[in-house]
C-alpha cells in the first residue's frame, strides 16, 4: 500500500489511504470497481443453457441474460485479500467479536455433542482449537477510507458475485466520522465532508483458511440527503 494516498473518484468520493506502519506493508490497493474483479464462473458463463443442460429449458437463456444480474456490474467497489485470512490474528484481521453476538444464526452454530477434549485442527499451525463454534469472526481493517460529500454514505455487503459456506462477510452502513478506526491516518479531516472507513466482518469457518486475493466484499456508494 502507498501511505497517504488520495484518489479523486467522483465528485461525491474520494478514497485515501492510511500511513500506518502496521498496514502499509500490505499489498492493499485502491477500492477498484467490483466488475474488475469477476469470479471465474462469471467470466465463463455461456448466454445458451444448453451447453450446460442440452435438453434446453424455457428460452435457453442463463443468468447472462438477467438485467437485474448484468445491472450489477455497475455497482460498488472492492478490493482483494491482501493475506491469507483465517487461524491466528493478525493486525490486518482479528478476532475481537464472539458468535454469540449473532445468536441465532448459522454463524453462532455450535457442535451439540461438543466434549471438552473435542477440537479442531487450526488450519494455519495445526495445533489443537477447542471451541465449540463452527465459525470464529474477525474484523478486517483494509487501510483505506471514503471522503464522500455531505448527504452520501457508504453501504458495505457480501461480495455479489459468489458465495462460500467458508465466510461470510456482513452487511454493515456506518455512521459518518467515526474515530474508532485501528488504522492511523495523517491526512487532515474536512469538515465539508463526511469519512467512512473500511472495515469489514467476517464470520469464517475454524477449519478453513481464506485465500490471499479472494474478493470477499463490496461497498457501495448511496445518497441519502
Amino acid at each position: 500500500m502507498t501511505p497517504n494516498q488520495s484518489i479523486q473518484v467522483t465528485d461525491y468520493l474520494t478514497w485515501e489511504s492510511c500511513d500506518d506502519p502496521r498496514f502499509t506493508h500490505l499489498p492493499v490497493d485502491a477500492p477498484a470497481p467490483s466488475k474488475n474483479h469477476l469470479p471465474k464462473w462469471v467470466k465463463e458463463l455461456s448466454g445458451n443453457i444448453r451447453e450446460y443442460l442440452p435438453a434446453g429449458f424455457a428460452q435457453d437463456h442463463t443468468i447472462r441474460h438477467c438485467l437485474g444480474f448484468r445491472g450489477l456490474m455497475d455497482i460498488g467497489y472492492t478490493m482483494p485479500l491482501p493475506e491469507v485470512v483465517g487461524g491466528g490474528d493478525s493486525a490486518f484481521a482479528k478476532g475481537r467479536l464472539h458468535p454469540e453476538m449473532i445468536h441465532g444464526t448459522p454463524w453462532a452454530q455450535t457442535w451439540p455433542t461438543w466434549g471438552p477434549t473435542d477440537h479442531w485442527a487450526n488450519p494455519a499451525d495445526n495445533e489443537p482449537d477447542h471451541s465449540p463454534y463452527r465459525y470464529k469472526i474477525k474484523l478486517l481493517h483494509w487501510g483505506w477510507r471514503a471522503k464522500m460529500a455531505p448527504g452520501w454514505r457508504l453501504l458495505t455487503m457480501p461480495t455479489l458475485w459468489d458465495w462460500s459456506e467458508d465466510f461470510n462477510t456482513f452487511s454493515g452502513a456506518q455512521s459518518a466520522n467515526l474515530e474508532s478506526s485501528a488504522c492511523i491516518y495523517s491526512i487532515p479531516i474536512d469538515p465539508a465532508y463526511c469519512y467512512y472507513n473500511i472495515e469489514t466482518v467476517m464470520a469464517i469457518r475454524r477449519d478453513k483458511m481464506i485465500p490471499k486475493g479472494a474478493i470477499t466484499f463490496c461497498v457501495v456508494p448511496i445518497y441519502q440527503p
